[in-house]
């Protein structure tokens, strides 16, 4: 009974233990809701990050499309120059997407390039903020209430691998739009092996009976489309062609546009197939198209200077160039001022290769002994080109350096492909028959 008194007795006792209780509790759930809060904030800005790496990622794969840096061959300087303009946009990009307000200030050391193929470039970026990658960034993300337990800041980083995919090297079908109206023949002037037999003079083959792409060609100085038919590898090659009905971007310049309808078979159209792009996709296979009769002069002329920005008096003026010993393109002053270095330009086209057969009206005849510009040609691939120039005095030739070649899959280049464009065919970005794609994030 004395002991039960002196508790009752006594209840400020009691009172002063639950206060107690409740502020330890109070600390230990205001510190696990201040761990979960800054926890969130953590996965937001983690997630931000791997968007930022990611887009850099993507950014730099699309520089190697752009630069024709996906063909082997032409020596360390492709390689090298290709590398510096992906990590300058992948940094460039990058920096753009903000991770909780607040640049990742990607370094050229986060850009690294982990395939040793030159044919299907890949490029891998770190991006975060704080310390990541072995490198102190300098821009850690500041915590909120965990700051009680001493931890003021923290780092979150994440990686994205993305490539340049030639998916010629499997079975999908390999195609491309805004490809210009020019077939160049499965026949390279400049080398002899291995032999084309095909070709009217002795010429090594771009795309060899393997399916292998020529390295050795890369960089020479081709003629693309010759003003002069005797000036042509044989005849009936490097003429120009209808392309299959498609529509004309309706973004076409006005120095490009003519009077006629883009679908019809004219200068008009021709010209602006060269100038705008032709949606209608060219797939590899067997192709049906229509040689153009005569040499069209002006229309090729107009078309190519609208395009590279060159005078029609044959001045240089705003017209880009391009070096194949350092691989290195140098602004004309269209867009950039004038030696500025680009990682793409208006002078970079896709044109079909195909097996190189006689196109009427080059010198072809039906079994009846009448010509017919209609004809079904066989695409082995497609080559990336920098437009050099076109010669006016020497009606309309077109020269260019070979950038990349991507061959047709071994299934489409047996005939696989249809002119359609379907059967699952793979169009890469900006005319390119490349894609680019995230592979690992």
């Amino acid at each position: 009974m004395a002991a039960n008194r002196g508790a009752a007795a006594n209840p400020a006792s009691n009172r002063g233990v639950s206060v107690l209780i409740v502020a330890l509790g109070m600390v230990f759930i205001l510190g696990m809701a201040g761990l979960a809060i800054d926890l969130a904030s953590l996965y937001v800005a983690r997630s931000q990050a791997q968007r930022a790496a990611d887009a850099a990622a993507l950014a730099g794969a699309r520089a190697f499309l752009q630069g024709g840096c996906v063909s082997g061959g032409g020596g360390s300087s492709i390689s090298g120059a290709c590398e510096t303009l992906a990590t300058q946009q992948a940094v460039a990009v990058g920096d753009a997407n903000l991770i909780a307000g607040v640049s990742p200030d990607i370094q050229p050391g986060d850009v690294s390039f982990p395939s040793e193929t030159t044919t299907d470039p890949q490029v891998q970026v770190v991006a975060g903020r704080g310390t990541y990658n072995g490198t102190n960034h300098n821009n850690p993300l500041s915590t909120f209430f965990i700051k009680i337990f001493g931890i003021n800041s923290a780092s979150v980083s994440a990686t994205a691998i993305a490539e340049a995919y030639n998916g010629s090297g499997g079975s999908a079908i390999t195609g491309s739009q805004c490809v210009k109206p020019w077939l160049l023949p499965d026949c390279d002037p400049d080398h002899t092996q291995p032999a084309n037999t095909a070709c009217s003079q002795p010429a090594a083959h771009f795309i060899g009976p393997d399916g292998a792409a020529n390295p050795d060609a890369i960089g020479e100085l081709i003629t693309l489309k010759p003003g002069d038919p005797t000036q042509a590898s044989g005849p009936g090659k490097y003429y120009p062609v209808y392309l299959p009905a498609g529509q004309v971007a309706n973004d076409c310049p006005s120095c490009a546009k003519g009077q006629s309808s883009s679908g019809s078979q004219s200068g008009d159209q021709y010209r602006q197939n060269i100038e705008c792009c032709n949606i209608n996709p060219i797939v590899c296979g067997y192709q049906t198209i229509l040689a153009i009769s005569g040499n069209m002069v002006g229309p090729t002329s107009q078309g190519v200077q609208c395009l590279i920005h060159q005078s029609s008096n044959g001045n240089p003026t705003g017209m880009d160039t391009f070096d194949p010993s350092t691989w290195t393109i140098l602004s004309g002053g269209y867009y950039t001022p004038v030696g500025t270095v680009m990682g793409t330009s208006d002078s970079i086209v896709t044109i079909p290769i195909y097996d190189g057969s006689v196109i009427c009206p080059g010198g072809s005849t039906s079994s009846n002994g009448t010509c017919t510009q209609q004809a079904t040609v066989q695409i082995l691939g497609f080559m990336q080109v920098f437009i050099k120039s076109v010669d006016n005095a020497y009606q309309g030739t077109v020269k260019a350096y070979i950038m990349s070649i991507v061959k047709c899959s071994t299934g489409s280049a047996s005939g696989g492909g249809s002119g359609g464009g379907t059967g699952g065919a793979i169009v890469g970005n900006g005319g390119s028959p490349i894609p680019i794609r995230l592979i690992r994030q």
